[in-house]
């Protein structure tokens, strides 16, 4: 596959990088874990294959053997040589064929999963590239013009798969809620706050990256006179510096962090959350452990038994 463009940020993601966290190496992994499963469905690939992860704008990409392909995630009105490329679907390419994605038109990321897997070495025990520290993935970078990249796939047979409609996303940029659970420093924060937090609505501001999501809204206070060491984080941990804005870590987000953790993003809604523009905006909801426990349960075991 040959890049003759490479997007505002494309780079190889698969299902992440675990079991470093203690050497300070993050995750890593698709922004869009939910996207990236429906994508290797569709080519009957595992669901923590690589795929192609783009955002904002896609890029173009010329195959040179045929391959089986499907997009997911957020529609930036893909063409196959000229022609209107259907999302959640499979689709079968040629040798020649010519797929370009433009601007995003709902939603911020889209995933080009292909039948097989990339002709890379994986490094610590994943594809995924944590551009960060310039490793992993190709080059350990975003891909560019005149990149080209093997993707292994001997014997490809399209299983001609659509995902059924009630299974795709619908994006919003307003009115999105988002689900948390309570942070070990949650019962530090004023009472105030406390109080007011599920009424709050902030917005994504536009330094938001794979690191974290800034959120932008009204000011959060801890408790006077708090303060606390540096201490293990995950995606989806919430952080609150000191100028009360939050911040929510994400999959290339650092694995420890000094700033109070008031609350985590439970794992089903992080893909959702990543998908928000900036500018756009969200509300959260408290649920306890439980709940979000039963909710990774059935997106786990339910959702791509199709």
């Amino acid at each position: 596959m040959q890049i003759i463009k490479g997007g505002l940020l494309t780079t190889i993601q698969d299902g992440g990088r675990f079991g470093y966290r203690n050497l300070g190496i993050p995750q890593s992994g698709t922004m869009d874990a939910r996207a990236r499963k429906q994508a290797n469905w569709l080519v009957d690939n595992s669901q923590d294959a690589p795929v192609l992860e783009c955002s904002f704008w896609g890029g173009i990409f010329r195959f040179d053997k045929r391959k089986i392909i499907a997009l997911t995630g957020a529609d930036m009105n893909a063409r196959l040589n000229g022609e209107p490329c259907e999302m959640y679907r499979s689709h079968e390419v040629k040798p020649g064929d010519v797929l370009t994605l433009g601007y995003v038109s709902a939603g911020t990321r889209t995933y080009i999963a292909l039948q097989g897997r990339p002709d890379i070495e994986v490094f610590m025990g994943s594809f995924s590239t944590y551009t960060a520290s310039q490793f992993g993935g190709f080059k350990g970078r975003a891909l560019i013009a005149g990149d080209s990249i093997g993707w292994e796939s001997k014997h490809p047979k399209n299983p001609n798969r659509v995902l059924p409609e009630y299974l795709r996303p619908h994006f919003s940029t307003e009115k999105n809620i988002i689900r948390i659970v309570r942070g070990p420093e949650w019962e530090m924060l004023s009472a105030a706050s406390q109080q007011s937090f599920e009424k709050l609505s902030y917005e994504i501001h536009r330094d938001s990256n794979r690191m974290g999501i800034r959120l932008v809204g009204e000011k959060m206070e801890m408790k006077e006179g708090f303060s606390m060491v540096s201490s293990a984080t995950l995606p989806g941990t919430m952080q609150l510096p000191s100028n009360g804005q939050p911040i929510v870590l994400m999959y290339d987000g650092q694995t420890t962090g000094g700033y109070p953790r008031i609350g985590k993003v439970i794992e089903v809604d992080l893909g959702r959350l990543a998908q928000i523009p900036p500018q756009g905006s969200l509300r959260f909801r408290i649920v306890d452990e439980g709940d979000a426990r039963e909710l990774f349960l059935y997106e786990n075991k339910k959702r791509f038994t199709i």
